[in-house]
């Protein structure tokens, strides 16, 4: 799974494009009395600050500013005196001189990319796994549409549908991770929720969306950490849990959007 705090994305509303910067958004956040202690540290990238956070959290991620899916994403993860540096199917073992030049082959010239902080995180049957939360804001108020676990595919580093990524009820997915304790399962579902509608307030002062998906990773230890927000999200994921009624409320939702934007 990519570490993604916030993932810039364009929806179109009433027939205006709106891009988002991950690292305005970031910042944003990093203004929240809540929230900035839910974000993995994240700069922009250069050499020092590269080796600084290598050497502080093993791992790190390196993305572009705008992009979402996954694509582009660079891992880079400290072996002792050597580096592995990955990107998709992609694997090079390189030394401390050579680690620049390789994260470099497979960065985009004309994209400005982001440092972030790796995490621990906690896995589900054997693959790591985040949340996602869809919002929608059919009226005047967020609600949450869906919630579900996403798995990452067998040795894969990112989630996202598009990646191989499945769907599993959420619920079913922390009672696994926290050995069937639900009074935990159940502290940890209050403060996904809570966080989401946060996030949503959050973007909502200065973009004018309707619909977020909002990814959460949650560590080994517990803690929730904020991955990205997605305007205009997908909703194919939640087609594949067991019960129909996100999906169906997701629609319903939709459509309530449509109205909406139709008569104000």
């Amino acid at each position: 799974m990519h570490i993604h705090v916030l993932c810039a994305k364009t929806q179109q509303n009433r027939g205006i494009f709106v891009p988002i910067g991950k690292m305005i958004q970031y910042r944003e956040m990093q203004e929240h009395p809540v929230l900035r202690f839910h974000l993995p540290e994240t700069n922009w990238i250069s050499k020092a600050r590269t080796f600084r956070m290598l050497d502080e959290y093993r791992t790190v991620y390196i993305k572009p500013n705008y992009g979402s899916g996954g694509t582009g994403v660079i891992r880079a993860k400290k072996l002792g005196r050597r580096y592995e540096i990955r990107c998709g199917s992609n694997r090079r073992i390189v030394r401390s001189h050579a680690v620049r030049k390789a994260i470099r082959t497979y960065r985009r010239s004309h994209r400005r990319y982001l440092v972030q902080q790796g995490l621990r995180l906690a896995k589900y049957q054997g693959s790591i796994f985040d949340v996602r939360v869809y919002m929608q804001k059919p009226e005047s108020e967020w609600v949450i549409s869906g919630m579900t676990g996403r798995v990452a595919a067998p040795r894969k580093v990112v989630t996202n549908y598009r990646k191989g990524g499945h769907a599993a009820p959420l619920s079913k997915v922390l009672l696994k991770v926290f050995e069937n304790d639900r009074t935990k399962m159940k502290e940890t579902l209050d403060q996904i929720i809570e966080l989401s509608k946060m996030v949503a307030d959050t973007i909502d002062k200065n973009y004018p969306y309707r619909e977020l998906g909002i990814d959460l990773a949650i560590e080994k230890s517990g803690q929730i950490w904020i991955i990205e927000a997605n305007p205009h999200p997908g909703h194919k994921l939640f087609k594949q849990l067991p019960n129909y009624g996100m999906v169906r409320n997701i629609l319903k939702n939709k459509r309530r959007i449509r109205h909406w934007e139709k008569y104000h």
